[in-house]
């Protein structure tokens, strides 16, 4: 017997949301000028080079999961993985691979949660378990698998009042996360060499009773196994927030101890990813925070990987995320001027996906999501209230290959 013949409940998840359009995947294509929004004249290039890498190592993840070609799925998970390759936004492209594969169950799941729906939920997620009987070894599988029980969770977490009691949506909280945790303790990080396990690893901290005890260690370990990757350090910055498992004292700490111990690839970077994971979440980490330090930390992710995407994403976070009114001669504003030599000296071109996805935390107007473009709409409108005394003395930005330049208006 095939392993196809074995899910029928599978496919049907997957022949229910197959007839939705799926999300288009084209070459990219050269930049092109930005429609004039007051006087900031920039080229446009959407699909960014990432969003396009991302969304291409998604669908081939998905079309074989559709295809129950689980055995090809995780060869290419694997050797992605072994080789640590990575989308130009430096994403792991393994778990982008596995992120498609998830996918369709884990909308049919999330659909389920949000109409209270318990029954539809076990039924999703019950047939994977002819999929782990079929492939108990295969680390690969049993993560995907794991992934799948920790967004479950997540989503009876998030999940509105439907009508089920807050006990039972706890209750299908901790069984999932109980699931995912069983798995995790029969796959070892180290001994496969495995980010995505050490991923799963820090994502049952949620349900760990003491999750002060292993967040350092657990963030640590995914770290030393992928280093390259910046968004463990965000992910870790996040987590050592006092509102999860932390402390702004041990979030100092780590960071600085990150930097330590990633300087011969980020310099000083890591000290700057950690506190960037923390900052777009709470403002309240701007009190522990080494202006300077953080300052030449992000010139050493910018000077080590000059790409557009990361230029778009440092200014996007520190121009609107971290940005707008702040205080003369605060940690905040020290923050904010840095979109000034960002944009001087590394934006040649706007991506605006990536500027639709930074998180909204600065005061201010929030982002219409109703807009055609709201990445372009997000980005123009930072850059136009940074330059706002030079643009109303009737100069404009130009932006091109050779950096940003301020002309006098027509």
């Amino acid at each position: 017997m095939t392993i196809r013949n074995l899910f029928p409940s599978m496919r049907a998840v997957s022949a229910r949301l197959s007839s939705r359009p799926a999300v288009p995947v084209g070459t990219s294509v050269a930049p092109t000028p930005a429609p004039r929004h007051a006087p900031v004249d920039i080229p446009v290039c959407d699909p960014g080079p990432d969003a396009l890498a991302c969304e291409t190592l998604r669908a081939r993840g998905q079309f074989l999961a559709r295809q129950d070609d689980w055995e090809q799925l995780a060869k290419e998970i694997a050797t992605a993985e072994t080789a640590r390759q990575q989308t130009p936004g430096l994403r792991s492209a393994a778990s982008m691979l596995a992120e498609g594969a998830r996918r369709d169950m884990t909308t049919a799941i999330a659909e389920a949660v949000a109409r209270g729906k318990p029954r539809e939920v076990q039924a999703a997620v019950a047939a994977l378990e002819p999929l782990l009987a079929e492939m108990p070894a295969c680390p690969v599988i049993a993560q995907i698998i794991a992934m799948v029980h920790v967004e479950t969770a997540r989503a009876w977490r998030a999940a509105p009042d439907t009508g089920l009691p807050g006990s039972d949506r706890q209750a299908a909280f901790a069984r999932h996360m109980a699931a995912a945790t069983r798995l995790n303790d029969r796959f070892d990080p180290f001994e496969h060499q495995s980010p995505l396990w050490a991923v799963v690893r820090c994502s049952v901290l949620e349900a760990d009773p003491a999750p002060q005890d292993r967040v350092a260690d657990d963030f640590e370990d995914l770290i030393d196994l992928d280093p390259g990757n910046p968004w463990h350090m965000w992910q870790f910055g996040k987590a050592l927030r006092p509102a999860r498992f932390g402390s702004w004292e041990q979030l100092d700490a780590q960071a600085r101890r990150t930097a330590a111990r990633t300087g011969d690839l980020w310099g000083s970077g890591g000290y700057a990813w950690i506190y960037l994971g923390a900052l777009c979440e709470e403002a309240g980490a701007f009190a522990r925070l080494d202006a300077e330090l953080f300052v030449e930390g992000l010139h050493d992710i910018l000077t080590r990987h000059p790409t557009q995407d990361m230029a778009n994403r440092m200014a996007a976070l520190v121009g609107h995320t971290l940005g707008g009114p702040t205080r003369a001669g605060s940690t905040r504003r020290r923050v904010a001027d840095c979109l000034g030599w960002i944009a001087q000296d590394h934006l040649r071109e706007l991506h605006p996906q990536v500027w639709a996805e930074v998180p909204e935390r600065r005061p201010g107007p929030r982002l219409d999501c109703s807009a055609a473009k709201p990445g372009e709409v997000r980005a123009l409108d930072c850059l136009t209230e940074f330059y706002a005394p030079a643009l109303e003395a009737g100069r404009r930005l130009h932006f091109g290959p050779d950096g940003m330049r301020m002309i006098k208006g027509d």
